[in-house]
């Protein structure tokens, strides 16, 4: 790759109404699980029809879908995962992201889609990568603990697409490797079923309780240029199981920092970072670290006693249609009230006011407040687009 290349935004997509999310507010590419074998459990995630749909909307935005097959599997997996190869491959999908050599070789067999190994693979050695790529790999997605300095010597070696991780919540185990769950509540940790063991208190005999495992959440914002000149073609922002707020805020801002740098406005990007990084601390989190793209990181750096997830803004909404007289449908996730100021995140990056002065049912009917889960049409200046999304800030 040459010097400042730009890389490819790839967001997490838990459903399709968040995969359209992320392709309205700047994402190249997401990232999904269908219903076998994905590694979130208790996501969503995707039918066949939907994935059918989601891919098809990617493919008239020339933009890419991934579909997930990352954990580990146990022999009594291999079946359905070969029938679902057999979909997987008549959908087309853009890749399959995959930690497992025996799901590896299955989806060569039963389908002809470009392979990406898992960050579950745990790959942290130019070796390592390179018997992948021998094994017929098209892209390495490195584990969380690799700098920035060895994916330069990663690549070096294979000369293949590599992908990080540069915002979301991080593991306490070697890129997820980890079991707590399996044994703490019956749930396998590397098959779905996490409970996120690391982020509770524990308490040693006479010492008050400690979360000696809850890592900071990731944020690489401030590290684009340098990762612009690293050998990096694709970013990855963690979260299928997070909001639509998180969702747009986090893709609007890396692509924002992205488009700076692209256009050669290393001085605007570096004016507007810190606007960025106050846009990405709004939304919940357990304060922010660079992890170990710089360097292997000291506890205190990473780790953080976990009193609540910090946050500036909640979820109000998400734009599901718009009148004929340019008035916004919201679907709420909370309730609303009139007299409540509100701010929308377009799909232009531009964040303006909303002042909730008149509302009213689909129907005309007019409101004073509204509750989550209810559809109501707002009187407003937009312009406003589908998938804009609400936030209310915290006070």
């Amino acid at each position: 790759m040459s010097m400042s290349t730009i890389p490819e935004l790839l967001a997490p997509a838990g459903n399709l109404e968040k995969l359209q999310i992320a392709f309205a507010h700047g994402a190249d590419a997401v990232y999904v699980g269908g219903h076998v074998f994905g590694l979130r459990k208790y996501a969503d995630n995707f039918t066949d029809a939907q994935l059918e749909r989601g891919i098809q909307m990617a493919n008239e935005q020339g933009k890419s879908v991934y579909v997930i097959l990352n954990g580990m599997a146990h022999h009594s997996d291999l079946g359905p995962i070969a029938s679902y190869l057999s979909t997987l491959q008549r959908l087309g999908p853009h890749g399959l992201i995959i930690a497992d050599r025996g799901v590896f070789e299955l989806a060569k067999q039963h389908t002809n889609l470009p392979l990406h190994v898992s960050t579950q693979a745990c790959i942290t050695n130019a070796h390592a990568a390179l018997s992948w790529v021998k094994a017929g790999a098209s892209r390495l997605i490195l584990a969380r603990e690799v700098s920035l300095s060895e994916c330069q010597e990663i690549h070096d070696v294979t000369g293949t697409e590599l992908e990080i991780f540069v915002h979301g919540a991080m593991c306490a185990s070697y890129s997820g490797k980890c079991v707590i769950s399996n044994y703490s509540v019956g749930r396998d940790s590397n098959r779905g079923g996490c409970i996120q063991s690391c982020r509770h208190p524990y308490q040693f005999q006479e010492q008050a309780p400690t979360h000696m495992m809850n890592a900071k959440d990731l944020n690489a914002l401030s590290l684009l240029p340098q990762i612009c000149k690293a050998p990096i073609a694709s970013i990855k922002v963690e979260g299928r199981m997070k909001s639509n707020l998180y969702l747009a805020n986090v893709v609007a801002s890396y692509r924002h920092a992205l488009d700076a740098i692209a256009s050669g406005e290393h001085q605007a990007f570096q004016d507007q970072k810190d606007t960025l990084n106050q846009q990405l601390s709004s939304v919940s989190n357990r304060t922010f670290s660079t992890g170990g793209l710089t360097q292997r990181p000291a506890q205190e750096s990473v780790l953080a006693n976990f009193n609540g997830y910090n946050k500036s803004a909640v979820f109000v909404g998400t734009v599901k249609a718009i009148s004929s007289d340019g008035q916004p449908f919201i679907s709420l996730k909370t309730e609303i009230h009139k007299g409540d100021q509100l701010t929308v995140l377009s799909q232009t990056g531009r964040r303006y006011l909303l002042d909730v002065t008149n509302m009213q049912t689909p129907n005309g009917t007019p409101l004073s407040s509204a509750r989550a889960n209810q559809l109501v049409k707002v009187q407003a200046s937009g312009p406003f687009q589908r998938f804009d999304v609400v936030q209310k800030t915290l006070t």
